[in-house]
């Protein structure tokens, strides 16, 4: 695929694979709404953010792109999945997260040895920053005991600030009965939004660009539209049908792709079941519609 991309196009790279890479970060509102709220939170000192947004819309690349800005010297960050997390290893984790060298043997040692950890941070001048992934798949349980972790102080300074990432139904969760107090120590909460069609056009250009684009392969805007309309705007989705796009242009050495190329990638798509629910209805909406334009 790479050779494609630079055979046929002469870009310096794969401007659309599905892995998270923050250096194609693409500011957009939300984006950027979240990320500064992520700023403020660290400059702030204290208090739990909560980022949500559906799979794909970039949790995982804006928080990249944070940890890659902080100095080092100044913040101390960890990064735990809720994969990883069940009740009674909370502080195991997140002293893996911390990559933290200490005895595991004695669970109360372990947990003075971190607050030991923490209370060094504060007095040489640096934030530990406790990132958790994917925390809509959090028990209530581990929840109050995160906010327990994010209540720990020294000389009146909060040790360690949370950022809580995840789908929709972690502020569900968030606001639901006997969960207030941690409601309460919520600083900000942001949510990440699919693309309209601009930012979609925005964003593939975006992207490109990063690879030394210069508009070879051009794109028609029905084959933006499409591109659009069966992603739902999803960075993830976006990156699926037009990465396919590249590989079925670049095969055929075309140079100007057009909605009829669009539309076979995302039929074929469709045929290997990578399509979502709501893009495979309307998938064949729209092809029922072309057919129906045709004998008309």
């Amino acid at each position: 695929m790479l050779d494609v991309y630079k055979s046929v196009y002469n870009l310096k790279g794969q401007a659309f694979r599905l892995s998270p890479d923050h250096h194609f970060s693409f500011a957009h509102p939300t984006y950027d709404d979240a990320k500064s709220y992520l700023k403020y939170a660290i400059n702030e000192g204290e208090g739990i953010v909560a980022i949500t947004g559906a799979p794909g819309t970039g949790k995982t690349t804006l928080i990249a792109a944070l940890i890659a800005e902080l100095d080092s010297s100044r913040v101390r960050v960890g990064v735990v999945t809720n994969v990883q997390l069940n009740s009674g290893a909370l502080v195991d984790m997140v002293v893996d997260a911390f990559s933290l060298q200490i005895d595991r043997s004695d669970s109360v040692n372990l947990m003075s040895e971190f607050v030991a950890f923490l209370k060094r941070q504060s007095e040489a001048g640096r934030r530990a920053i406790l990132i958790v992934d994917e925390a809509q798949g959090l028990s209530a349980e581990l929840l109050e005991e995160l906010r327990l972790l994010s209540n720990l102080q020294h000389n009146t300074r909060l040790l360690l600030q949370i950022f809580l990432v995840g789908q929709e139904p972690l502020m569900d969760i968030v606001r639901s009965p006997g969960m207030e107090q941690l409601h309460q120590r919520l600083i900000a909460a942001a949510q990440l939004k699919p693309l309209d069609f601009k930012q979609t056009v925005d964003y593939i250009e975006h992207r490109l660009h990063c690879v030394g684009w210069e508009n070879d392969p051009s794109f028609t805007e029905e084959a933006l539209s499409l591109i659009h309309k069966f992603s739902a705007g999803v960075p993830r989705r976006i990156n699926l049908i037009t990465h396919r796009l590249f590989l079925h242009a670049g095969l055929e050495e075309k140079h100007k792709l057009v909605g009829g190329d669009a539309l076979h990638v995302i039929v074929e798509l469709h045929k290997e079941g990578l399509l979502t629910p709501v893009a495979r209805r309307e998938l064949g909406e729209y092809v029922s519609g072309i057919k129906d334009m045709a004998t008309s």
